[in-house]
C-alpha cells in the first residue's frame, strides 16, 4: 500500500490576522447575519491556493472595554463572500464584556478548529453585537 506523499505538515506557519499579509484586524461593529455576507466581517487566514492549509485555532484578544458578543466564524469556498452559497457558518464563540484597566488582562479565548481546509479556501470572523474598543482574531494556522 503506497503512503501519502504529501503528508500533512504544513509547509509555513501562519500566525495572522489577516491572510498573513497585516497583523491589526480590529473587530468592532455587528454583522447581523448567519450567512457571512456582511462587509464587516474580518478576513483571518487564507489558505494555500494550491495545496490548502490547516488552522489549528482562533484566538480572540479584547483590545478594552466591550459588552458581550458573540463571534461567528465562517468558512468561505474562495469565491466572493458577498454570495451567501459561497460561505459555510463552522461555529459560534461567547464573548464576554470586559473592562480596560491597568492592574488586570483583558479576556484571551481560544476557539479551536483544529481542521484541513482546501485550497485557497478562506476563514471569515463577525461580531453579533457593536462593542466599543473592539476584538482581535488571530488565526492560528499553517499553510501546505
Amino acid at each position: 500500500m503506497a503512503g501519502n506523499p504529501d503528508p500533512i505538515w504544513t509547509r509555513v506557519a501562519d500566525v495572522s490576522s489577516d491572510a498573513g499579509t497585516t497583523l491589526g484586524t480590529h473587530i468592532i461593529t455587528a454583522t447581523g447575519d448567519y450567512t457571512g455576507v456582511s462587509a464587516n466581517h474580518a478576513l483571518v487566514f487564507t489558505a494555500d491556493a494550491t495545496n490548502g492549509g490547516y488552522i489549528e485555532r482562533i484566538r480572540f484578544v479584547a483590545e478594552g472595554g466591550n459588552v458581550p458578543t458573540v463571534a461567528r466564524i465562517y468558512i468561505n469556498n474562495g469565491s466572493n463572500p458577498a454570495t451567501a452559497a459561497n460561505n459555510k457558518l463552522y461555529g459560534q464563540q461567547s464573548l464576554p464584556a470586559t473592562i480596560a484597566i491597568n492592574t488586570a488582562t483583558t479576556a484571551e479565548i481560544d476557539y479551536p478548529m483544529g481542521i484541513a481546509i482546501n485550497p485557497g479556501f478562506r476563514i471569515y470572523v463577525g461580531l453579533a453585537t457593536s462593542v466599543a474598543s473592539g476584538w482581535m482574531p488571530t488565526a492560528v494556522a499553517g499553510k501546505y
